[in-house]
């Protein structure tokens, strides 16, 4: 089977024959190729309408979860990744904000571009976030404010999250293999962000969707669900040696600029050595201890596995420290020459230096693991 379409469902009995209509208008060229699976968490009498829909349309399956088993939107998605039957997994709520017309375009992204993740997106050409309020209501600016503050803070602090312009995106599908092998640990709802993190995957491409105005304008967000995705993202951090890689160079980088900045105060202001030299002592002694902390902090998990890989490592180190050293000096030197404080010319040499060793460091010292 194709594609898998998983709808999970809390009380939704006036969306669950418009959104199926929806989608079989649209699905029927994939006939016999697709699913539609309901993961049911409803205490009203959703789950009836969905079983005469089910009586219906044989491409129609539900999970129908009581009591302690109702523990979520998001594990409501992962139940339904275990159980869907379909190479692809498309991902969409109920509630008709997410556009049914545009699944079959993700699933052609996915094919055509050999994708592994295709998100619907709201903020590439094409797409809207009208569905979180207009911008001429404080509510509607308030909601918009808090999407795209989110979405900026989250790819400020996860790497991979950048390879979409839209991680908090409800609306999505991915090749069912990515996940083999993978524990998925949701806390919250925002699962693309657990997806993304922890999976196994190359390629990422979007599709451009508008999100629609919630007909009952009814949002089920809740401050308990924005506590919720806050408890997710650090779980995330804490968890997952990837997410955390970037701040953790920066709190070695920051430590590093102790160091530089201690040893070149005391050699120019104690010892009275020039200058340039006393800054390239400092670099070479700051440059040393950043190693040694980010092998057991920054790098902690990639454990070298012979004296072989230790030995390339630093190598690799040694030399990517001579030229990120004479890159450093080199703006340090030309911070000199238009008359900076020394202070402030260190500065900025070291800003500039981090980023183009936190680069190298990664791509050359410490390679990333390749997701498959």
């Amino acid at each position: 089977m194709k594609l898998t379409i998983v709808l999970p469902t809390f009380n939704e009995r006036e969306n669950v024959e418009p959104l199926l209509g929806r989608l079989f208008s649209v699905m029927e060229k994939f006939n016999g190729e697709f699913e539609i699976l309901f993961v049911d968490d409803s205490t009203d009498d959703t789950p009836k309408i969905i079983n005469g829909q089910i009586e219906k349309h044989s491409e129609i399956r539900m999970i129908h979860r009581t009591g302690d088993e109702r523990t979520g939107l998001a594990t409501a998605f992962i139940r339904g990744f275990e159980e869907a039957q379909g190479e692809f997994i498309l991902c969409m709520d109920t509630d008709l904000q997410h556009p049914p017309e545009k699944a079959p375009e993700l699933l052609s992204k996915a094919l055509n571009d050999g994708a592994d993740v295709v998100v619907g997106s709201r903020y590439i050409k094409g797409g809207s976030a009208i569905g979180l309020g207009s911008l001429k209501t404080v509510y509607g600016i308030y909601r918009r404010a808090v999407s795209i503050g989110l979405k900026y803070f989250i790819q400020i602090i996860f790497i991979p999250i950048r390879k979409t312009t839209d991680p908090g995106s409800g609306f999505f599908l991915f090749r069912k293999s990515i996940l083999s092998g993978v524990e998925l640990q949701p806390k919250g709802f925002k699962i693309l962000i657990e997806v993304l993190m922890r999976a196994r995957y190359e390629k990422v491409s979007e599709v451009p969707i508008v999100f629609a105005i919630r007909e009952s304008d009814d949002s089920k967000a809740t401050v308990g669900q924005g506590i919720e995705f806050l408890k997710h993202i650090w779980f995330i951090f804490r968890t997952v040696p990837e997410a955390g890689r970037f701040l953790k160079f920066c709190i070695v980088g920051m430590s590093g600029v102790v160091v530089n900045l201690g040893i070149l105060s005391f050699l120019v202001e104690a010892v009275s050595v020039a200058e340039r030299p006393a800054y390239i002592v400092a670099v070479a002694i700051s440059i040393l201890t950043n190693y040694f902390f980010n092998t057991f902090f920054t790098y902690g998990d990639k454990k070298s596995p012979s004296r072989k890989e230790s030995m390339r490592r630093v190598l690799y180190y040694y030399a990517i420290s001579v030229a990120v050293m004479f890159f450093n000096f080199a703006i340090f030197s030309l911070g000199l020459s238009f008359g900076l404080h020394y202070i402030a010319s260190a500065v900025i040499g070291i800003l500039a230096a981090t980023i183009l060793n936190f680069v190298l460091a990664t791509k050359l010292v410490w390679k990333l693991p390749v997701k498959a």
